[in-house]
């Protein structure tokens, strides 16, 4: 797949090439143009804010034999030169204890038409992991950068506070939330990223990563609620129906990025 300086590079060479209609004029060399820039200038313009999560359960008394699978499978990624960023957490708490969750996040659409050599990919997820952990779901989520701080390798904290809304208006909602993001930059939280999810689960969806180093700086979130209500009444409105809260914890070992 073209990178964004090549594709840029392309259209200006397609609009160099560009002349007006003569005697010497070439319709099918025109067309081919035409094509061309289109399809750079659509992929070009894509957005990088697209994330993918998948969630793990691994089997009864399978974990450790999970654990070392996966870790064979990140390898595969990393030998077949993957450049998309892969995270790994555990869930600590919630209903989901136990399960394992894998993360890919900062991709455009197109990047997933052009993931690297997919039916290689799941085979060796055959061979390595699913002998030892179910899937329980993948969705995707498409991130809101006025309600997240800036630096997504700052998810690579130890603890992260993984809230989910359920919302009955996505506009009210992210609004409140960017105002809950700058309280918490203001109490220099480690990280902050909203997420509404767009695939694979229920869309009135908005999911909070507040990340923390320590349990003492976790301590920091314990009155969400009351700050999500208080926002709300501030912008006189009233969206969110349900907050889950669920801890993850960060397994480096079982992450893996290409840079």
């Amino acid at each position: 797949m073209l990178n964004k300086k090549r594709k840029l590079t392309l259209v200006k060479c397609c609009v160099k090439n560009l002349k007006p209609p003569n005697k010497h004029f070439n319709m099918n060399k025109f067309k081919l143009i035409i094509a061309l820039l289109v399809i750079a200038s659509s992929t070009y313009g894509q957005e990088s804010n697209i994330g993918q999560f998948a969630m793990w359960k691994p089997k009864d008394g399978q974990l450790q034999n999970f654990e070392n699978g996966y870790k064979l499978h990140l390898n595969w990624h990393k030998t077949n030169g993957d450049k998309w960023g892969w995270y790994g957490w555990f869930v600590i708490s919630g209903s989901r204890y136990g399960q394992f969750v894998d993360a890919t996040f900062d991709h455009t659409w197109t990047d997933f038409d052009n993931a690297v050599k997919p039916a290689e990919d799941i085979a060796d997820n055959r061979l390595h992991v699913f002998p030892f952990g179910d899937v329980q779901t993948i969705f995707k989520v498409s991130k809101y950068a006025n309600s997240s701080t800036v630096d997504t390798f700052k998810l690579k904290t130890k603890l992260i506070r993984f809230i989910t809304l359920t919302v009955s208006n996505i506009e009210q909602a992210l609004k409140m939330i960017e105002k809950l993001k700058e309280f918490y930059v203001g109490k220099q939280i480690k990280t902050f990223k909203t997420y509404k999810v767009v695939d694979g689960d229920a869309t009135n969806q908005i999911i909070i990563m507040m990340g923390f180093s320590n349990w003492e700086e976790f301590s920091m979130s314990e009155n969400l609620n009351e700050k999500v209500n208080e926002f709300e009444q501030i912008f006189k409105i009233k969206s969110v129906l349900a907050i889950n809260s669920e801890t993850i914890v960060y397994r480096a070992d079982m992450s893996w990025f290409s840079n």
